[in-house]
């Protein structure tokens, strides 16, 4: 008889809790102002990056111009333009270069998002701006691209190289899909020791091999920083980041030619970064 009043005891303290944490839900979730961009905004998980472009320039957003990037401007200027193309994008995070392509006249564009709060962002950012060319698919990029059978003519892979345990693969994965490459990425260099709060995330000097050929790789562990609210970085808890030169090298083996660099910048304060162009021959399916 105590063990049954016990455990009716318990069970109405879990109903109660439940009550509360129902109560708080809804207080969380439900809107109580007219339907607005911000509120769009808003609904969205975590803090954005970004800084959303006209008409919603006074969105309380981000600060990143993400959506008016000048390296994805110069990537579009030196590949000959986007008009008419099919463009794919790695990692979209917030849709701002997805934006900038459609803006720019590519007929359709495909961003991939491992990460369910951005895509969720990506999303948000469709429905106010229009995007009726851009569709975003959540899900890593690797498995996408193992499993995709579609060529584009354009790729756009900002920020993303560098957060792969295997960025020879992604970058031979992209080489079967696409023929015109814009890349920026941060890179290993003896001038991330000078920045002390990278070079504790940096192990030692290592190689990846890759179809017999060997690429010099350094280890970049996220630590901590994985478990901060607002966190984009990879799906492992740890990355390579490829040497200049093997970075090169991969692009080469792959097909690549006429690579253009820019945006060179050796003490950014997150690691050495740069960002490239390249063309190889269109791709068949």
């Amino acid at each position: 008889m105590a063990t049954s009043i016990e455990r009716a005891k318990q069970l109405g303290a879990v109903a109660q809790r439940m009550g509360r944490g129902m109560a708080l839900s809804r207080r969380n979730v439900f809107v109580t102002t007219a339907p607005s961009p911000q509120t769009a905004v808003d609904a969205a998980p975590d803090a954005w990056a970004s800084r959303l472009p006209s008409p919603l320039q006074d969105v309380h957003a981000g600060d990143a111009d993400l959506f008016d990037d000048q390296r994805i401007r110069w990537a579009f200027e030196r590949l000959g333009g986007v008009s008419g193309a099919s463009v794919l994008e790695l990692g979209p995070l917030e849709g701002g270069h997805s934006y900038m392509a459609q803006q720019a006249g590519a007929e359709r564009v495909v961003g991939v998002e491992a990460n369910s709060k951005a895509f969720l962002k990506c999303l948000v950012a469709k429905e106010l701006l229009g995007l009726d060319r851009c569709s975003f698919l959540c899900g890593e990029i690797t498995e996408y691209l193992r499993s995709s059978q579609e060529s584009f003519d354009v790729c756009l892979a900002c920020g993303i190289l560098y957060h792969m345990v295997n960025p020879i693969e992604l970058l031979d994965l992209i080489s079967q899909r696409a023929s015109r490459l814009f890349i920026w990425t941060h890179i290993y260099s003896d001038d991330a020791s000078k920045n002390p709060g990278l070079a504790r995330k940096l192990g030692p000097p290592g190689q990846i091999d890759y179809n017999s050929v060997s690429y010099d790789v350094v280890r970049h562990s996220y630590s901590i920083d994985s478990r901060l609210t607002g966190f984009f970085g990879g799906v492992a808890p740890h990355s390579n980041w490829l040497t200049r030169s093997s970075l090169m090298d991969a692009l080469r083996n792959f097909g690549w030619r006429d690579i253009e660099t820019a945006f060179d910048e050796p003490f950014h304060q997150n690691g050495p970064a740069l960002a490239l162009v390249a063309i190889r021959d269109a791709v068949t399916t």
